[in-house]
């Protein structure tokens, strides 16, 4: 299988490590590219991904900031992406087909780290592709009451209409408010880029958290970022990046492969990934 990833700042992605090794696994050759396109313009993205098909490859990973941007350039969208209006995964077959792994990736992570318990009040930091994808995610897991914080009051009012026609339980927060509201959360969601080797900070800035909190970060390179350091000082249980890097390129290596493993034969290496990820990155 030809795959690759399209996205910006991504040499130190381990996607091709996992499919390489997924593929390793499951007797497939798996050869992986990067395509950085921080110099190429959006307008050229379509005759990319044409090429790329043109070329033989099975599909390519959409990362930061194209998550949001690919849907348009698919001749069809699968229910996880188009309710969310992002995707992470094109496949290539005489269409291009657009899914959205962050979605279902990070409701496996959710329930590897707590099984049945549903969410309560949450915030997620950043509303962009993969801030999307957790909104609707935490949606389907049944989230008790959701609060969104983006520097984009239109994409936040936006998110914010679509929550509410499902029912959910949301609010838009502002970054005034956070300092005497952070304290009420339960969980908190890192979905922007801030933390990474290339965006470095902290989407919570100078702001303390509780031991009784807990902490998700999107991020995974580095994979143990300030954000997460924060909850470490005070013992909060810490959910890295490198979950939802793992569940959501287990659900991506079944779509390159044309659905041809079983899933629960998939999912059987989920422990052995986390063992060499958390032993590789999480310093």
């Amino acid at each position: 299988m030809k795959l690759g990833l399209i996205g910006h700042n991504i040499a130190t992605s381990q996607a091709p490590d996992i499919h390489k090794r997924l593929g390793d696994l499951f007797g497939v050759s798996v050869s992986y590219e990067l395509f950085d396109l921080k110099s190429i313009k959006e307008s050229n993205l379509p005759d990319i991904l044409k090429e790329l098909k043109m070329s033989g490859f099975s599909g390519v990973n959409i990362t930061f900031p194209f998550k949001e941007k690919v849907i348009k350039f698919a001749d069809k969208v699968y229910e996880s992406a188009f309710n969310v209006k992002s995707a992470n995964t094109l496949i290539f077959q005489k269409n291009i087909v657009a899914h959205n792994t962050d979605y279902s990736g990070f409701i496996k992570s959710y329930d590897f780290h707590f099984k049945k318990k549903k969410p309560g009040k949450i915030l997620i930091i950043g509303i962009g592709g993969v801030g999307r994808a957790i909104s609707f995610a935490l949606s389907s897991l049944g989230v008790l009451e959701l609060h969104i914080l983006d520097t984009d009051n239109l994409k936040g009012e936006q998110l914010l209409r679509e929550l509410k026609e499902l029912k959910i339980n949301c609010k838009l927060l502002n970054h005034k408010k956070l300092e005497s509201t952070i304290s009420s959360f339960d969980g908190i969601i890192n979905c922007t880029p801030l933390g990474h080797y290339d965006f470095p900070g902290c989407s919570l800035g100078n702001l303390k958290i509780k031991k009784y909190q807990w902490l998700y970060d999107v991020v995974y390179t580095p994979a143990k970022t300030i954000f997460l350091k924060k909850g470490e000082l005070v013992g909060s249980k810490l959910i890295s990046g490198i979950d939802l890097f793992i569940f959501q390129a287990l659900d991506a290596f079944l779509l390159f492969s044309n659905n041809r493993f079983d899933q629960k034969d998939i999912l059987q290496h989920t422990h052995y990934l986390r063992d060499h990820y958390f032993n590789r990155l999480y310093k």
